[in-house]
């Protein structure tokens, strides 16, 4: 969401964006654990498991991201994530369905978790996508998908915004003014929604969550 902000909003390069919003997200995504942890939304196995396999995916897309076509990684990055978000939203209007569970649920927490990782390091981008919709796959409520995420994100960014820092520039001024927002977004958002009832909270923001997934990947063709 930042990098997309940066570059079509705000008009500044791909190559300034990608580690300034890896930068602009970290204070928000830190904030943002720590409430989600205090109010219980984090099922730190699963984000383990996924921060893991994260880790060679950053190194390994740090290294090849300057030979990758840009419109390449646009196009798979978007289909994987119109095909998740697609699933989420599948899942969330057939609930029956029977969840991934031993070996295939650890084998879904990589494989995602290595994805994430990967668009972390090749684009600069957090990685929020895949590893949101990878656990909601694997059967977490909205509420749980969106706070072991932050938990996820947050060091998948801390990592890949150290990487950058090595080939590109920050834009400063224009990442500060993001980081405020999405500072105190992170902080208050998460305590509004835990009032709720969370079942009915999760019927309706399981599908909206894949909705936004699929908007995400489909924006992307259109960049």
């Amino acid at each position: 969401m930042y990098l997309g902000v940066l570059t079509s909003q705000l008009g500044i390069a791909t190559a300034v964006a990608a580690p300034t919003s890896l930068i602009v997200a970290i204070p928000a995504l830190l904030f943002g654990c720590v409430t989600q942890i205090r109010i219980h939304n984090v099922h730190f196995d699963l984000g383990n498991r996924m921060i893991l396999a994260a880790l060679p995916g950053i190194l390994i897309g740090t290294a090849v991201a300057p030979f990758i076509p840009a419109r390449i990684y646009d196009w798979v990055v978007g289909t994987i994530l119109m095909v998740m978000g697609g699933i989420v939203i599948y899942r969330a209007w057939r609930p029956a369905q029977k969840q991934a569970t031993g070996r295939s649920r650890t084998t879904i927490a990589v494989a995602l978790g290595f994805l994430s990782g990967l668009m972390v390091g090749i684009g600069g981008l957090t990685g929020g996508g895949p590893t949101v919709a990878g656990l909601s796959i694997l059967g977490l409520s909205a509420l749980e998908a969106a706070g072991t995420s932050t938990y996820v994100i947050s060091v998948m960014a801390i990592v890949g915004a150290i990487g950058h820092l090595f080939t590109g520039s920050i834009a400063w001024l224009a990442g500060i003014n993001l980081m405020i927002g999405s500072v105190m977004g992170s902080v208050i958002t998460p305590l509004i929604l835990h009032r709720f009832d969370m079942v009915k909270l999760s019927r309706w923001l399981t599908p909206l969550m894949g909705a936004v997934i699929v908007y995400f990947g489909v924006s992307i063709f259109f960049k």
